[in-house]
């Protein structure tokens, strides 16, 4: 049988009435009265702590002590939500008053981590943390960044990859109008936060950074920024071989190490973007694809006896378009995939547009860099490119 505790039953009581403005007169609260409800809020979270653990061993059925969770879970959500409204009904800043509120909400706060430290799998990890929640979160893990990032900054020596990580770990803001944020994007990140903090303790640069990378590929952080960092920095470093056929020597070595790193099953950083397995394998491959045909055109000039005689092209005309170099990628890739631009293949396609294209940006524009950034893109760019071809559709529509 699932036994009752009072903890939750006092707490909604003071919450909803005695540090409800538009109940009571919380404002006639002495400082003394105050501090005993901090007090006693303290108590009774630990009374409850010891309560949850007693009940995790006395319930035999795993559909109990589902139900146990889910409901208790609940519960003190609904109550961190009630001291967050609190809070905002206050319209003369009290600091006693948002002191108590405060205090009381980190103890349900704890509490809820407590539960969810304990008993993760019993929580509904899709449903949305609310923005009470999402405060409090953000606050725990901006103030364990802040105790790392020297450490991991020092460990690593590279200001850029500690700036890619550490960044999208307090980046769990939600505007009014957006998708909720679940807890199952806060358990990650609390989940990734906890690996970071021994990696932080390893004192060898070199291993240090290999392990945050592994780490990341393991923890599917498929962020487009590290996507970026892993690939160009493989491709610096192939890229300073000499010839061809070493290059592919370096990448095939490389994609084999990759392919090697593991990736843990059924999480990502953003749920809504390509998993970072696919989104490296795919510019693997396409660069593996590049250096074959480089060999091969080698291979076929040596066999000739020929000499490659470079030849000073006149300066091609460039049409100005009014977008990025991302936004131009994806609606190259787009019509190469449906067919309405037809050539041998991507890469093709890309290198004989490229040269007659410009951006406001970028005078010249790299094809190999527009098709390497093509297999990642981000959610702005995508629905930039979908309005304006709404707006081709419009004008044709009025011709």
């Amino acid at each position: 049988m699932i036994e009752k505790h009072r903890t939750i039953e006092w707490l909604d009581f003071i919450l909803t009435t005695v540090l409800n403005t538009a109940q009571t007169d919380a404002t006639a609260l002495t400082a003394q009265q105050l501090q005993t409800l901090i007090g006693k809020a303290h108590q009774e979270k630990l009374s409850y702590i010891s309560f949850l653990k007693g009940q995790n061993l006395r319930l035999s059925g795993r559909r109990k002590l589902l139900h146990l969770i889910d409901q208790q879970h609940g519960k003190l959500l609904i109550l961190l939500d009630q001291a967050y409204e609190n809070a905002a009904l206050i319209q003369i800043p009290d600091p006693m008053i948002i002191s108590a509120i405060d205090s009381i909400s980190c103890c349900i706060y704890e509490l809820l981590t407590f539960m969810e430290s304990r008993m993760d799998i019993y929580i509904s990890l899709d449903d949305p943390a609310g923005p009470a929640y999402v405060s409090h979160a953000q606050k725990e893990l901006g103030g364990h960044i802040d105790l790392i990032r020297a450490d991991l900054l020092s460990h690593t020596d590279n200001q850029i990859l500690t700036d890619i990580v550490l960044r999208s770990m307090v980046d769990i803001s939600q505007e009014p109008g957006q998708r909720a944020i679940t807890f199952r994007e806060i358990f990650y990140k609390k989940e990734l936060l906890k690996e970071l903090e021994k990696i932080s303790r390893i004192s060898d640069q070199r291993k240090a950074h290999d392990a945050i990378v592994e780490l990341l590929v393991y923890m599917n952080f498929n962020s487009r920024s590290f996507i970026n960092y892993f690939t160009q920095t493989l491709a610096r470093r192939i890229n300073s071989s000499g010839s061809a056929r070493e290059k592919m020597t370096q990448l095939l070595h490389s994609y084999k190490e990759f392919k090697q790193m593991h990736k843990k099953s059924g999480v990502r950083l953003h749920p809504y973007q390509a998993d970072v397995k696919k989104a490296i394998g795919d510019w693997f491959t396409q660069e593996i694809n590049y250096l074959e045909k480089m060999c091969q055109w080698d291979i076929a000039g040596h066999l000739q006896g020929s000499t490659a005689i470079s030849q000073q092209k006149p300066e091609p005309f460039k049409v100005m378009v009014l977008l990025s170099v991302d936004q131009i990628g994806l609606i190259l890739r787009a019509l190469d995939s449906v067919r309405i631009l037809k050539a041998k293949s991507l890469n093709a396609v890309f290198e004989s547009i490229t040269p007659f294209l410009s951006t406001p940006r970028k005078p010249e524009i790299s094809w190999e860099s527009m098709r390497s950034k093509s297999y990642t893109f981000e959610e702005k760019d995508k629905q930039t490119v979908i309005k304006i071809l709404q707006t081709v559709i419009d004008w044709i529509n009025e011709y």
